[in-house]
C-alpha cells in the first residue's frame, strides 16, 4: 500500500472501464497501476480491495479486466502463448472478455491450432453470463463482450460451426442481444430471418427487416426483398436492386437471378 501514490486519489471513470487501458490517458497512472497491483504471485489483495472500494468497481471485475489488458498487450506484441495464458486465466475466473478473445484465437488459429468446437464452447460460456455487473451503489457496468459472445454463438449455431446447427439456440442468444441492445443490426437481421424460417412468422420477420432498413442495414433491405418476392415481385426487386447498389454481396450475386425470375413473370 505504501507504493500507492497517484492511485490514492485518481478515480477511474467507470464509463471507460472497458476501454483499453481503462480509458486512462495519464501514462504515470498506468505505470503505477501495473507496478503496484501485483507481484509474481498474483494480485496484492489489500491494493485491489482499496482500488475496488475507491472506484466502486467490483474487485473480481477489476481484476479480470486487468488480466485481459495484459493479454491484449501480449497479443499486440504477437506473444500469443502469453496472450492465451492470460485470456484463459480470465475466462476461468468468469470473464466474458477472456472467453470472447480466447474463443476468437481458437477460431482464427492465432498462435494455436484452429479449434472450432472449443471456440463455440467458450462463446457459449461467455454468452451465458449476465450482460451487466452491479456495483455496490447499484450502478450497472456493461459486462464486456457478453453480447459479442451471444452474437458469435448464434452465428455458429445458425451455420453449424463447431457443432450441430441449432436454430433455437441462435434465436435465443440473438434475442438476448436485442433485449439489451435494441438497435443491433446483426441481431435484428438474423432474428428476422429466424422468424421467417424457424418460427414461420413472416410478418414479424418483415417488421424486423423494416426496422433494420430504417437504421441503414443493407442486409435487411435485401432480405425484405427476398422474402416478399413471391407475393410482390416487382416491388421486391426494387429492394434487392437497392441492396445491390449499396454493396450487399448477396444481393449483387443474386441480382441477375431475381431479374430473370421477374422477366419470366412479366411474360
Amino acid at each position: 500500500m505504501e507504493n500507492l501514490k497517484l492511485l490514492k486519489t485518481y478515480k477511474i471513470d467507470r464509463k471507460k472501464i472497458n476501454d483499453r487501458s481503462f480509458g486512462i490517458d495519464n501514462k504515470k497512472v498506468i505505470e503505477e497501476l501495473i507496478e503496484v497491483t501485483s507481484t509474481e504471485n498474483g494480485f496484492i489483495p489489500e491494493v485491489m480491495q482499496f482500488l475496488s472500494k475507491q472506484n466502486k468497481i467490483p474487485i473480481k471485475y477489476l481484476e479480470n479486466r486487468m488480466v485481459c489488458e495484459t493479454a491484449h498487450a501480449m497479443n499486440a506484441q504477437e506473444k500469443y502463448d502469453d496472450a492465451t495464458r492470460y485470456f484463459l486465466k480470465a475466462a476461468s475466473q468468469g470473464s466474458a472478455e477472456g472467453c470472447f478473445f480466447l474463443a476468437s484465437m481458437k477460431y482464427l488459429g492465432q498462435g494455436c491450432d484452429v479449434n472450432l468446437a472449443m471456440a463455440r464452447k467458450l462463446f457459449e460460456r461467455g454468452a451465458n453470463m449476465e450482460p451487466f455487473v452491479e456495483c455496490e451503489d447499484e450502478y450497472l457496468l456493461e459486462n464486456k463482450n457478453v453480447l459479442d459472445c451471444c452474437k458469435c454463438l448464434s452465428g455458429f449455431a445458425q451455420e453449424g460451426v463447431g457443432g450441430e446447427i441449432e436454430l433455437e439456440t441462435a434465436f435465443k442468444y440473438y434475442s438476448k442481444v436485442l433485449k439489451n441492445k435494441e438497435n443491433d443490426l446483426d441481431a435484428i437481421h438474423n432474428i428476422g430471418i429466424l422468424q421467417c424460417d424457424l418460427r414461420k412468422d413472416l410478418q414479424e420477420g418483415l417488421k424486423l427487416f423494416k426496422k433494420g432498413m430504417q437504421l441503414g442495414s443493407v442486409e435487411c433491405t435485401f432480405s425484405y426483398g427476398a422474402y416478399t418476392f413471391d407475393s410482390n415481385p416487382t416491388d421486391a426487386f426494387k429492394y434487392i436492386q437497392r441492396a445491390a447498389n449499396d454493396g450487399n454481396e448477396e444481393a449483387i450475386f443474386k441480382l441477375d437471378e431475381y431479374k430473370s425470375k421477374l422477366d419470366l413473370l412479366k411474360k
